[in-house]
């Protein structure tokens, strides 16, 4: 495996394979690049959390669920299936809806918000917008290009 696989996505320490599914042959295909990842690192000498390896499916009909491995010191260690996973502060769910993400976000809001009106008893109207700005709204506006909301619902 080279360092510059097309269906690799790396990011500091992190690294994600993907692969659209739509026949066996694909499964056979990404279960061939998460082992040549594992020789890659082996050659490498780099060690590979397998317990933080997971699988998600993403789509609106996943049917069939496929069992993927790693090989580490002689044993097979098959992937952990998970509905959601939280990457650079975003959570991904399998139907892609950012329900989770958006209800955490508003919670994370509002808690931010209380700890400003207990904490700053009298403040004028450009002091509250301020922190505001600073403390709220910077929470509810990260990576909103990513799970901006198109739901009525969610708006």
């Amino acid at each position: 495996m080279s360092v510059m696989n097309p269906n690799c996505s790396y990011n500091a320490d992190d690294a994600k394979l993907f692969r659209h599914i739509s026949c066996i042959n694909d499964v056979d295909l990404l279960q061939r690049d998460l082992l040549d990842l594992q020789r890659w690192m082996d050659r490498w000498l780099l060690k590979l959390n397998i317990n933080k390896c997971k699988v998600v499916s993403y789509g609106h009909h996943i049917d069939i669920i496929n069992d993927y491995y790693l090989q580490s010191d002689g044993s097979v260690s098959v992937l952990e299936h998970i509905d959601f996973i939280k990457d650079l502060g975003v959570t991904f769910d399998s139907k892609l809806k950012f329900d989770h993400h958006i209800n955490e976000k508003v919670n994370k809001a509002y808690s931010v918000l209380g700890l400003i009106y207990r904490n700053f008893k009298y403040m004028s109207s450009d002091t509250f917008v301020m922190l505001y700005k600073t403390l709220v709204r910077s929470h509810l506006e990260y990576a909103n290009c990513v799970w901006s909301p198109y739901r009525q619902m969610d708006i």
